[in-house]
Protein backbone atom coordinates (compact mmCIF):
# COMPACT_ATOMS: atom_id res chain seq x y z
CA UNK A 1 0.00 0.00 0.00
CA UNK A 2 2.78 2.54 0.68
CA UNK A 3 4.08 1.80 -2.84
CA UNK A 4 0.70 2.74 -4.33
CA UNK A 5 0.62 5.91 -2.27
CA UNK A 6 4.09 6.86 -3.53
CA UNK A 7 3.03 6.25 -7.14
CA UNK A 8 -0.05 8.41 -6.64
CA UNK A 9 2.06 11.16 -5.07
CA UNK A 10 0.37 10.90 -1.69
CA UNK A 11 3.52 9.78 0.19
CA UNK A 12 7.09 11.05 -0.16
CA UNK A 13 9.46 9.08 -2.40
CA UNK A 14 11.65 6.38 -0.84
CA UNK A 15 15.28 7.27 -0.15
CA UNK A 16 18.25 5.05 -0.96
CA UNK A 17 21.43 4.57 1.11
CA UNK A 18 22.98 7.80 -0.21
CA UNK A 19 19.85 9.84 0.57
CA UNK A 20 18.78 10.17 -3.07
CA UNK A 21 15.10 9.83 -3.94
CA UNK A 22 14.04 6.72 -5.83
CA UNK A 23 11.44 7.23 -8.53
CA UNK A 24 8.27 5.43 -7.34
CA UNK A 25 7.52 4.27 -10.90
CA UNK A 26 10.66 2.09 -10.99
CA UNK A 27 9.54 -1.55 -10.49
CA UNK A 28 10.31 -3.28 -7.20
CA UNK A 29 12.50 -5.98 -8.77
CA UNK A 30 14.89 -3.21 -9.91
CA UNK A 31 15.08 -1.41 -6.58
CA UNK A 32 15.74 -4.51 -4.47
CA UNK A 33 19.38 -5.53 -4.50
CA UNK A 34 20.38 -9.18 -5.12
CA UNK A 35 20.96 -11.44 -2.12
CA UNK A 36 24.77 -11.33 -2.47
CA UNK A 37 24.85 -7.54 -2.06
CA UNK A 38 24.28 -6.33 1.47
CA UNK A 39 21.67 -3.60 1.44
CA UNK A 40 19.25 -2.50 4.16
CA UNK A 41 16.50 -1.11 1.94
CA UNK A 42 15.60 -0.12 -1.59
CA UNK A 43 18.57 1.15 -3.58
CA UNK A 44 19.76 1.61 -7.14
CA UNK A 45 23.45 1.29 -6.33
CA UNK A 46 23.61 -2.20 -7.81
CA UNK A 47 22.23 -0.85 -11.11
CA UNK A 48 25.03 1.68 -11.64
CA UNK A 49 27.75 1.12 -14.21
CA UNK A 50 30.93 0.44 -12.25
CA UNK A 51 33.09 0.89 -15.35
CA UNK A 52 31.94 4.50 -15.58
CA UNK A 53 34.76 5.58 -13.24
CA UNK A 54 37.39 4.42 -15.75
CA UNK A 55 35.70 6.35 -18.55
CA UNK A 56 35.45 9.49 -16.46
CA UNK A 57 39.17 9.41 -15.58
CA UNK A 58 40.21 9.89 -19.22
CA UNK A 59 37.72 12.70 -19.70
CA UNK A 60 38.64 14.52 -16.50
CA UNK A 61 42.38 14.46 -17.11
CA UNK A 62 41.85 15.61 -20.68
CA UNK A 63 44.06 12.87 -22.04
CA UNK A 64 44.85 13.09 -25.69
CA UNK A 65 47.63 12.02 -27.97
CA UNK A 66 50.85 14.00 -27.71
CA UNK A 67 51.21 15.25 -31.24
CA UNK A 68 54.64 14.80 -32.75
CA UNK A 69 56.16 13.29 -29.60
CA UNK A 70 59.33 11.29 -30.31
CA UNK A 71 60.82 8.59 -28.08
CA UNK A 72 64.08 7.12 -29.41
CA UNK A 73 66.51 8.16 -32.14
CA UNK A 74 68.40 5.24 -33.66
CA UNK A 75 71.72 5.60 -35.46
CA UNK A 76 71.26 2.64 -37.80
CA UNK A 77 68.44 0.62 -39.32
CA UNK A 78 66.81 -1.98 -37.03
CA UNK A 79 65.12 -5.15 -38.18
CA UNK A 80 61.33 -4.75 -38.28
CA UNK A 81 61.43 -0.97 -38.72
CA UNK A 82 59.90 1.02 -41.56
CA UNK A 83 61.99 0.42 -44.67
CA UNK A 84 61.39 3.96 -45.88
CA UNK A 85 62.29 6.11 -42.83
CA UNK A 86 63.63 3.63 -40.26
CA UNK A 87 61.16 4.31 -37.41
CA UNK A 88 59.97 1.30 -35.38
CA UNK A 89 56.56 2.80 -34.61
CA UNK A 90 55.02 1.98 -38.01
CA UNK A 91 55.45 -0.20 -41.09
CA UNK A 92 56.46 0.88 -44.60
CA UNK A 93 52.91 1.03 -45.97
CA UNK A 94 51.83 3.28 -43.06
CA UNK A 95 54.77 5.70 -43.43
CA UNK A 96 53.78 9.36 -43.72
CA UNK A 97 57.17 10.47 -45.10
CA UNK A 98 57.54 10.80 -48.83
CA UNK A 99 58.87 7.63 -50.44
CA UNK A 100 62.64 7.79 -50.73
CA UNK A 101 64.50 6.59 -53.79
CA UNK A 102 66.60 4.40 -51.52
CA UNK A 103 65.02 3.85 -48.12
CA UNK A 104 66.66 3.94 -44.71
CA UNK A 105 66.96 0.16 -44.80
CA UNK A 106 69.55 0.31 -47.60
CA UNK A 107 71.29 3.65 -46.92
CA UNK A 108 71.37 3.73 -43.06
CA UNK A 109 71.09 7.54 -43.34
CA UNK A 110 68.51 9.97 -41.98
CA UNK A 111 66.85 7.44 -39.68
CA UNK A 112 63.63 8.95 -38.34
CA UNK A 113 63.02 8.87 -34.56
CA UNK A 114 60.31 6.57 -33.21
CA UNK A 115 56.96 8.23 -32.58
CA UNK A 116 55.32 7.90 -29.18
CA UNK A 117 52.42 5.44 -29.49
CA UNK A 118 49.71 5.92 -26.87
CA UNK A 119 46.68 3.82 -26.08
CA UNK A 120 43.93 6.13 -24.84
CA UNK A 121 40.57 4.59 -24.08
CA UNK A 122 37.75 6.93 -25.05
CA UNK A 123 34.02 6.36 -25.01
CA UNK A 124 31.75 6.63 -28.05
CA UNK A 125 31.39 10.41 -27.84
CA UNK A 126 35.06 10.98 -26.99
CA UNK A 127 36.22 9.17 -30.13
CA UNK A 128 34.01 11.32 -32.32
CA UNK A 129 34.62 14.62 -30.58
CA UNK A 130 36.18 16.98 -33.13
CA UNK A 131 37.60 19.33 -30.54
CA UNK A 132 39.10 16.69 -28.23
CA UNK A 133 42.76 17.52 -27.81
CA UNK A 134 42.40 20.99 -29.33
CA UNK A 135 44.80 23.53 -27.90
CA UNK A 136 43.85 27.17 -28.41
CA UNK A 137 47.49 28.22 -27.98
CA UNK A 138 48.25 26.65 -31.35
CA UNK A 139 45.75 28.95 -33.03
CA UNK A 140 47.15 31.95 -31.14
CA UNK A 141 50.47 31.27 -32.89
CA UNK A 142 48.69 31.29 -36.26
CA UNK A 143 47.05 34.61 -35.38
CA UNK A 144 50.38 36.15 -34.40
CA UNK A 145 51.95 35.02 -37.67
CA UNK A 146 49.12 36.58 -39.71
CA UNK A 147 49.33 39.81 -37.69
CA UNK A 148 53.04 40.06 -38.51
CA UNK A 149 52.30 39.48 -42.19
CA UNK A 150 49.59 42.17 -42.14
CA UNK A 151 51.94 44.65 -40.44
CA UNK A 152 54.61 44.03 -43.08
CA UNK A 153 52.04 44.51 -45.86
CA UNK A 154 50.89 47.81 -44.33
CA UNK A 155 54.48 49.06 -44.03
CA UNK A 156 55.14 48.14 -47.67
CA UNK A 157 51.95 49.98 -48.73
CA UNK A 158 53.05 53.09 -46.76
CA UNK A 159 56.51 53.01 -48.33
CA UNK A 160 55.04 52.66 -51.80
CA UNK A 161 52.64 55.54 -51.16
CA UNK A 162 55.45 57.78 -49.91
CA UNK A 163 57.59 56.92 -52.92
CA UNK A 164 54.71 57.79 -55.26
CA UNK A 165 54.15 61.13 -53.50
CA UNK A 166 57.86 61.92 -53.57
CA UNK A 167 58.10 61.10 -57.28
CA UNK A 168 55.04 63.33 -57.98
CA UNK A 169 56.65 66.24 -56.09
CA UNK A 170 59.91 65.81 -57.97
CA UNK A 171 58.06 65.78 -61.30
CA UNK A 172 55.99 68.84 -60.33
CA UNK A 173 59.03 70.79 -59.15
CA UNK A 174 60.75 69.95 -62.40
CA UNK A 175 57.70 71.18 -64.33
CA UNK A 176 57.55 74.41 -62.28
CA UNK A 177 61.18 75.20 -63.01
CA UNK A 178 60.58 74.92 -66.77
CA UNK A 179 57.45 77.12 -66.77
CA UNK A 180 57.08 80.78 -65.90
CA UNK A 181 56.37 80.01 -62.26
CA UNK A 182 52.71 81.05 -62.36
CA UNK A 183 50.05 78.74 -60.96
CA UNK A 184 52.56 76.62 -59.03
CA UNK A 185 51.07 77.56 -55.66
CA UNK A 186 48.09 75.17 -55.70
CA UNK A 187 48.40 71.90 -53.79
CA UNK A 188 46.91 68.53 -54.44
CA UNK A 189 44.50 67.11 -51.87
CA UNK A 190 47.09 64.51 -50.82
CA UNK A 191 49.76 67.19 -50.29
CA UNK A 192 47.56 69.43 -48.10
CA UNK A 193 47.60 66.86 -45.33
Amino acid sequence: RPRRARKAGMAPAALDEDGKEINPHIPQYMTTAPWYMSSDGPTLKHQRNWNQKKKDENEKTGQWYERGAKTFQSRKYRKGACQNCGAMSHKTKDCMERPRAKGARWTNKDIAPDEKVQDIKLDYAGKRDRWNGYDSRDYAKVQQRYEKIENVKQEEARKKELEERFSKKVVEEGAEGEGEGEGGEFLLKDEEE
